[in-house]
């Protein structure tokens, strides 16, 4: 009775106050992996039975009765965890994969799966979905937190809060009514929410349309993202968009029957595109495959799924996060795949691929242990295996001791932290009222148990990786003196260590040389010929298949790859606070160069180069050669790059904002990727007023995403994909292609809304700058200042004169 007498009283506010903002209540539909040119293109379309667009309820409300914006672009990579992070938070990118593992403990992180979260939240060890638990750790809000609890609806999604039982009860029991057949086919193609439960979920968010005290409401859909992997044919893609159109005019209908309508908007967002063109089928690469293989590394190889070689139930095992694909041909970890895995591998997202390669000093000290672990080895060599290994140490010992200090410093942190959630929790009421679960209070309680478990786990896997490292820290040469050692018990197991350096990666250990172990003529270890070295950049970028099977489609997997560089190793000229280094091959690399200028805001530089080499030192040099086409992102040459041909090279020398950038590569076949890859791989250092504990436990946040860190992404060449788990024939993303980075955002509103109709917005804006839009549009401005990115000038403009004129 209270929360209804609340809900009037709400209502009578919002009909006799001044309207301060127009849009009183947003409604978002959610649509995953929808591109903007499949949507023009189906809208263009003419249905010649009713002689009106083939998407009649989207040109109705959207196209003739609201406002498009068709330059709406992917801020970072076009994959879905990171892209929905950016629309769901409107801050800059912290989760930068759909999985993403973390080099010192292990943990995987699996944004995209549904299954366990389910299951865990049955179970009382889950609330939120994985992703919004590492926003919650940075203390990073979503939008829908910027309202009461009460007054928002919030359908499945990866970005999800909490479980509506009832919606997934209802749901669940229709879908697993269904054949077993049907049941793995869908497992097999990706995992989709489920016709049942997207149908309780429009029904409920139908009904609480007539509620005028819910402010919030949103509606996730993966229908036409999984048709769109699945198939290229237009005809097929063409229904999944008319169930999508019937969707908009069901809620439409039910936004106009409301009591709210005058001040609500509908707002139909897609997080990225889809690289699907007809008559091209899509061609996977296995890359688990190359990196198993003797050329590859001979690597054991951790993914987030079963590869689809895996012709086996287990394959189908929808909570698996974690498996691992021995070597067969490893030269130095043979049977020990569980326990020391070299490569683990993020395939998902298709036309990229995310890899952390296990430090190449790690794999020489296992080798030279392995080695010194042989009985009847020469003196001679024993001595100079053991220098060669202390040599090692040596490089390392400084950083690894200050890297167990501030673990210890911060797990000391976290322990305390641990005693007073135990507290916090013992505090907690045994049962909850009706009353109180209508406020989640239950909710927010079982939130802080479920971090207290995560914190003590991060406690104990942090610390055994901490004790490991200051093993073997404290190392000595006398060690080996009386007894043997095993790599076994000084190696981390499952552990990547720190991540490769461009030198580590351009002459990488992957096992013993051919001959063993192998003395120089001073007595000391051969390090050239005692080792197996690989240079993964031109080895990468040579592979190729033996015949095309499609014209259109080259023969070469790999487009390029992209990595951080230390910017303060670069020549004194090209000062920069961060740089992404591009290699598509030895003589078409680029670097992009990111610094911040005085007035604070972002400005980017885009340089080729040629034959990039990092020193044993660190320091990094390269050739700076004349621009043509062919380099990455062939930005140059390409027609619709913005700046006049006789200008371009002046113009790509310098220094531009990123809206700038933004402006004048938009609409080329890579988009914006120069401002995308800036985004995707800067690490924004921000300084924290915190002290003591606080300070300690948001640096330790800070160090779990920095460890999750790849050491560097594959981005497929057009037309292929790297997704292991099932090679998507009809269409895939991931990359900084247009067709890929270019999503939807389309607006309509009602009559007191502001939001205006018929109106185009060329001007290009990107995901960042979702969540700001709506905060102004409802009048929630200071909300808005405080995020990083654009709102849309052009659509506030219109919605303020609007208000000027009632």
């Amino acid at each position: 009775m209270l929360l209804a007498a609340s809900r009037r009283a709400a209502l009578l506010w919002l009909l006799s106050s001044p309207l301060t903002a127009q849009v009183q209540r947003v409604v978002i539909l959610k649509v995953d992996g929808l591109p903007a040119a499949a949507l023009e293109r189906e809208l263009e379309r003419v249905d010649p039975a009713t002689h009106k667009s083939g998407l009649p309820w989207i040109d109705h409300v959207f196209r003739q009765g609201g406002a498009r914006v068709p330059n709406f672009y992917v801020r970072a990579i076009s994959l879905s965890a990171p892209s929905w992070s950016l629309l769901d938070t409107g801050q800059h990118l912290q989760i930068r994969g759909n999985a993403e593992f973390d080099r010192y403990t292990g943990r995987v992180y699996d944004y995209l799966n549904f299954f366990p979260f389910y299951v865990g939240y049955a179970l009382s060890h889950k609330v939120d979905m994985p992703g919004v638990e590492v926003l919650d750790d940075l203390k990073i809000p979503l939008l829908i937190d910027r309202f009461p609890y009460t007054d928002v609806y919030q359908g499945p999604q990866l970005y999800q809060r909490g479980v509506r039982w009832k919606s997934l009860q209802n749901g669940l029991t229709h879908r697993f009514s269904h054949s077993l057949r049907e049941l793995l086919d869908e497992w097999t193609i990706g995992f989709e929410i489920g016709d049942s439960v997207e149908q309780q979920t429009e029904r409920e968010l139908i009904q609480k349309l007539a509620d005028p005290g819910v402010r919030y409401l949103d509606y996730f859909t993966g229908d036409y993202d999984h048709v769109a992997h699945s198939s290229p044919d237009p005809a097929v893609q063409r229904l999944a968009l008319q169930r999508i159109d019937a969707l908009v005019g069901r809620i439409w209908t039910a936004i106009e029957a409301s009591p709210l309508a005058a001040q609500t908007a509908l707002v139909m967002v897609s997080d990225h595109g889809m690289n699907t063109q007809p008559g091209v089928f899509s061609q996977g690469y296995d890359l688990v495959r190359f990196f198993n293989s003797r050329a590859g590394g001979g690597h054991h190889v951790v993914t987030n799924r079963h590869p689809l070689t895996e012709y086996k139930l287990r394959g189908l095992d929808p909570f698996v996060s974690e498996v691992v694909t021995p070597s067969a041909e490893s030269s130095y970890l043979k049977d020990l795949a569980n326990d020391f895995p070299t490569v683990t591998l993020d395939p998902d997202g298709n036309e990229r691929a995310a890899v952390y390669l296990r430090n190449s000093d790690l794999n020489q000290m296992h080798i030279l242990l392995n080695e010194l672990d042989r009985s009847g080895m020469q003196p001679a060599l024993r001595r100079a295996a053991i220098d060669a290994l202390f040599e090692i140490l040596g490089r390392h010992r400084a950083h690894w001791e200050a890297t167990v200090q501030q673990l210890r410093s911060e797990l000391a942190a976290l322990h305390r932290a641990i005693e007073q959630q135990r507290l916090r929790i013992q505090s907690q009421p045994s049962k909850w009222t009706a009353a109180q679960r209508d406020q989640g209070l239950d909710k927010a309680a079982r939130r802080i148990s479920v971090q207290l478990e995560s914190w003590r786990e991060a406690e104990r896997s942090y610390s055994d990786y901490a004790n490991a490292l200051a093993r073997l820290a404290a190392l000595t040469p006398a060690d080996f003196d009386n007894h043997r050692i095993s790599a076994e018990t000084l190696i981390p197991k499952r552990a990547m260590g720190d991540s490769n350096s461009i030198h580590d990666l351009q002459n990488y250990i992957a096992g013993p040389g051919a001959q063993g172990l192998v003395l120089a003529p001073d007595g000391s270890l051969d390090l050239e010929r005692s080792f197996e070295r690989i240079d993964y950049f031109p080895l990468l970028a040579s592979q190729a298949v033996r015949n095309n099977v499609q014209p259109g489609v080259g023969s070469h997997p790999v487009d390029f790859i992209a990595l951080s560089a230390p910017a303060n190793r670069l020549p004194s000229d090209l000062a920069a606070e961060d740089a992404v280094w591009l290699y598509r091959d030895q003589d078409r690399q680029a670097l992009v160069l990111s610094r911040h200028a005085a007035a604070g805001g972002l400005e980017l530089r885009y340089l080729p180069v040629r034959g990039l080499r990092q020193d044993a030192d660190g320091a990094i040099r390269f050739d700076r050669p004349r621009w043509t086409a062919g380099f990455p992102l062939e930005i140059w040459e390409d027609r619709q790059f913005a700046i006049p041909a006789s200008d371009r090279d002046q113009w790509l020398e310098g220094w531009h904002s990123e809206l700038d950038w933004l402006q004048a590569v938009h609409r080329t076949e890579y988009s914006n990727g120069i401002v995308a890859l800036d985004e995707q791989f800067s690490r924004p250092s921000a300084r924290s007023l915190l002290t003591g504990d606080d300070a300690l436990m948001e640096q330790f946040s800070a160090r779990k995403r920095r460890l999750t860190e790849p050491d560097f992404l594959i981005f497929a060449a057009d037309h292929w994909n790297f997704n292991v788990r099932g090679f998507n024939p009809g269409g895939n993303h991931g990359s900084f292609r247009r067709i890929s980075s270019r999503s939807v955002l389309l607006l309509a509103g009602g009559a007191e809304s502001g939001i205006p109709r018929g109106s185009v917005i060329d001007e290009p804006y990107d995901s960042l700058s979702f969540v700001p839009t709506l905060l102004e549009l409802m009048g929630k401005n200071q909300g808005a200042r405080n995020l990083p990115g654009r709102p849309i000038k052009e659509l506030l403009t219109t919605a303020a004169k609007s208000t000027a004129t009632r």
